[in-house]
């Protein structure tokens, strides 16, 4: 199973309102340090950063963003794939590890029947929380986070 946010319609409001949202369920959760990116069509949607974050965490969510938009495929499932390491980003796809990265933390957005259209991007906590937020978040409004 591939880790997808997979949804029936997409709009840039939809995805503002669903970066509100995340970061309102992420407040809940009592966490203090984490920021927000939502890509759609290219374009950054919504983006938060908070106080406690650096500009380290915001570079953190490009190089998420472009990994997952790259490959396809959400970041902690690249990692699994890749145990862990980063190294296949430089010696088997040529990429920068300054732009890329396998470090779980987000998750491409599946438009029905038609493909990837954006990503939701996490950045601040322990990686495996960053993900964990993202899924939790959307299986909470009853929205399919798997697929084959």
């Amino acid at each position: 199973m591939n880790t997808v946010i997979l949804l029936s319609k997409v709009n840039c409001e939809l995805m503002y309102q669903y970066g509100c949202k995340l970061h309102d369920f992420i407040n809940s959760k009592g966490k203090n340090k984490y920021c927000i990116q939502i890509r759609l069509f290219d374009k950054i949607i919504y983006q938060y950063v908070n106080d406690a974050c650096s500009m380290d965490n915001e570079r953190w969510l490009n190089r998420k963003a472009n990994s997952t938009l790259y490959f396809g495929m959400s970041t902690n499932d690249l990692y699994i794939k890749n145990k862990g390491s980063d190294e296949n980003l430089v010696q088997k796809y040529g990429l920068e590890r300054s732009k890329y990265t396998f470090t779980p933390g987000s998750i491409p957005i599946v438009l029905y029947e038609q493909g990837i259209v954006g990503c939701i991007s996490v950045s601040g906590m322990l990686p495996e929380e960053d993900h964990g937020m993202i899924v939790d978040f959307f299986q909470s409004l009853n929205i399919q986070t798997e697929m084959e």
